[in-house]
């Protein structure tokens, strides 16, 4: 028994010893980009897509590699020049981070969508392969 009692101390004593400032501030970094991104999405989900030509869309994000993340539509009725200091804003902490932080990624491109339609008030990204 007591033999179990040390060696549970010693993995408690160890996850803590590894449990450095530095992970609850890179996680708390990662909250701060995880909410960054919910606030630009935010923009966007109560907005209903009934005209094509009344959206458009903008890269978002920042691979370590290289390259954005992903695409997200957005309608023109929104205040845009908000919108896209918000977009860049959140490229530009995700590259620190990932720099900061040693973050690596697949190197896959991501695909640029060619346009976007409407899809029961959704807008929906048309990629041609």
């Amino acid at each position: 028994m007591k033999n179990i009692s040390y060696f549970i101390f010693i993995v408690f004593f160890g996850f803590t010893a590894c449990n450095s400032d530095e992970s609850i501030s890179q996680e708390s970094e990662l909250k701060t980009l995880q909410e960054q991104f919910e606030e630009i999405t935010n923009m966007v989900e109560d907005a209903t897509c009934d005209d094509p030509n009344n959206w458009t869309f903008t890269a978002y994000g920042s691979k370590a590699c290289g390259g954005p993340q992903g695409f997200i539509a957005y309608p023109l009725t929104i205040d845009t020049i908000t919108f896209l200091e918000k977009i860049e804003a959140y490229n530009l902490a995700e590259e620190q981070f990932n720099r900061k932080w040693g973050v690596i990624s697949d190197c896959a491109l991501v695909p640029s969508p060619e346009s976007l339609m409407c899809e029961n008030g959704k807008p929906v990204l048309i990629y041609s392969f």
